[in-house]
């Protein structure tokens, strides 16, 4: 029997290094194995010193971090990674796939192929947690950019269920993910 894993993810972080400290410190005080970013982790090109300490500290936790590619990444910012970003992938967490991608090549509505049963996202600044058909979509929205809401939100996939939370660890939504495992 595999270990349970708690992953957590955020999206567009947008090279605010305060922000990203705080993305860090909510990943350890949540316990989580694994931190996802979701796309537009870095300020492009406005900000190389940004990019620099936010990838030092991702290449020190990198075997505890996946990091996809957003619209706003450049070359140069995965160039400062040591480990490989994606456009989009799927990952198999706690008997359930989950798709992850920013948002920008695919949405809710253009799921990828082969897309798992929970599908998370960014790109949209929005958060969202919500069953579509017999699928959970989700997106953390962004923490320094936030559209549509003043709140900075983060989603924990543990046993149980796809929680969305706002930094101060309010739950705001919950999805029981029972009805979405499969055996691998």
């Amino acid at each position: 029997m595999s270990k349970i894993q708690k992953y957590m993810f955020v999206s567009d972080i947008h090279g605010n290094i305060e922000i990203f400290n705080k993305c860090i410190e909510i990943f350890k005080a949540e316990n989580a194995d694994k931190l996802v970013i979701l796309g537009d982790t870095s300020a492009g090109y406005y900000d190389e010193e940004n990019n620099e300490l936010i990838a030092d500290v991702l290449n020190e936790m990198q075997d505890q971090v996946e990091v996809i590619h957003g619209n706003c990444d450049t070359s140069d910012f995965e160039e400062l990674l040591d480990f490989e970003t994606y456009d989009d992938d799927t990952l198999y967490i706690n008997g359930v796939f989950v798709t992850i991608t920013h948002g920008h090549l695919y949405g809710s509505y253009n799921l990828p192929q082969n897309c798992g049963k929970i599908y998370i996202q960014g790109h949209t600044h929005a958060p969202l947690l919500m069953k579509q058909g017999d699928r959970i979509i989700a997106n953390p929205g962004s923490p320094t950019r936030p559209r549509g809401t003043d709140l900075k939100c983060y989603i924990i996939i543990d046993e149980e269920s796809i929680k969305l939370k706002e930094f101060n660890g309010v739950l705001i939504n919950e999805i029981p993910i029972d009805d979405q495992k499969v055996e691998a």
